[in-house]
């Protein structure tokens, strides 16, 4: 028979538009935290006509037999009216958090011109800017802004407590002492321009004292 296409879109929803037969995809994924529905609750959307040949979850015969247990009504509700609203707000919420996001990079490259922004030239998500600066350690510039109050990550929340470089970039080509740099810096609804700010007046602590170790070092 033929192979099914799925898609993890847990990044995309709410931030890009979608649409499962547009993408050629049979199913995909989604989680509704990430576009401000109560936490624990997603989704699988199956395009039209295609049918799983087992149970997701095996058990009680909810959801047309096709996922057991019992239903969080109050998290799918939320997640209905959380996905109704980011549909509404989707376009302008898209331009709001690219140019938050292009904003953040112009002054970034201002105080590190040797930064190096992933998936710059491509498509990508609005509200992420993954970077790195040569001979800054992610470990280090993540002590340092979070003393800062400053809330950033070296990688994914599934990759937490893993000391393993991105296998994402390593397949990108990039290299192991670069992706040990790698920063993400993710906006949301609630992020303003005053955060961008904060932000850079933090870094800016930490790649001047990266570049006063190199000067003495020259």
């Amino acid at each position: 028979g033929q192979a099914l296409v799925h898609s993890d879109a847990v990044q995309a929803v709410g931030k890009i538009p979608l649409d499962v037969s547009a993408l050629g995809l049979d199913a995909l994924t989604l989680s509704g935290h990430k576009f401000a529905a109560p936490k624990g609750v997603g989704a699988m959307v199956l395009a039209e006509g295609v049918s799983l040949e087992a149970p997701f979850l095996r058990g009680g015969g909810q959801e047309a037999r096709l996922r057991g247990g019992t239903e969080n009504v109050s998290g799918i509700v939320g997640m209905g009216e959380a996905a109704r609203i980011a549909r509404d707000a989707l376009a302008g919420e898209g331009v709001r958090l690219a140019g938050l996001r292009d904003g953040l990079e112009a002054q970034l490259r201002a105080l590190a011109p040797d930064m190096v922004v992933f998936g710059a030239g491509a498509p990508r998500l609005p509200n992420t800017l993954l970077f790195a600066v040569p001979g800054l350690e992610a470990a280090t510039a993540l002590i340092a802004l979070d003393l800062a109050g400053l809330s950033v990550s070296s990688g994914s929340a599934c990759a937490s407590g893993k000391v393993a470089r991105s296998p994402v970039l390593a397949a990108m080509g990039v290299s192991p002492a670069l992706a040990a740099g790698a920063l993400r810096v993710s906006f949301g609804w609630n992020s303003r321009a005053d955060d961008l700010s904060r932000f850079v007046a933090g870094f800016e602590r930490v790649v001047s004292s990266l570049y006063q170790r190199r000067g003495q070092a020259a």
